[in-house]
C-alpha cells in the first residue's frame, strides 16, 4: 500500500508572481502585497506553487500538506525549522549544539522525506 499525503487539507490562494524562474512545486515566500517569489536564501516559507505561472499570476498552497524539494540534510521526521533557499526548495536551520544558528525558521511538520528524490512532504 502506497502512503500519500499530498493534498490532505489543500488550501490554495492567487498570488502575483515576482519573477521569471517559479515552476510548479517550489517553496515561495511572500516579496509584497499579494505577491510571492523564490525570494532569498533563508526566506521563511508561505507555501507551495501549485500551478504554472499565467498572465503573472499562479496558485500557492498555503495550507496543508505539501510535497517541496529540500537542499542540504534532509529534514527528520517530525517538528522541523525550515527556510527557504532561494531557488525553490526548503533547507533545515542550521546550527544545534555547540554551533551557532545561522537562520531563524518557521517550524513545519515533516510528514515524509525521500532522500533519493530529494523532497519532503511537510504541512503548511
Amino acid at each position: 500500500m502506497d502512503i500519500c499525503f499530498e493534498g490532505v487539507g489543500q488550501v490554495a490562494a492567487t498570488f502575483q508572481v515576482a519573477g521569471e524562474n517559479v515552476q510548479p512545486g517550489m517553496a515561495v515566500v511572500l516579496t509584497g502585497s499579494g505577491t510571492v517569489g523564490l525570494g532569498a536564501d533563508g526566506g521563511l516559507p508561505c507555501g507551495v506553487v501549485l500551478g504554472g505561472v499565467r498572465n503573472g499570476a499562479a496558485a500557492v498552497q498555503i495550507g496543508g500538506a505539501a510535497k517541496v524539494g529540500y537542499t542540504g540534510t534532509a529534514p527528520a521526521v517530525g517538528w522541523q525549522e525550515l527556510v527557504c533557499d532561494g531557488e525553490g526548495n526548503v533547507k533545515t536551520v542550521s546550527g544545534g549544539e555547540g554551533s551557532a544558528k545561522t537562520a531563524s525558521g518557521l517550524k513545519y511538520l515533516v510528514l515524509a522525506v525521500d532522500g533519493d528524490e530529494k523532497s519532503a512532504v511537510i504541512k503548511l
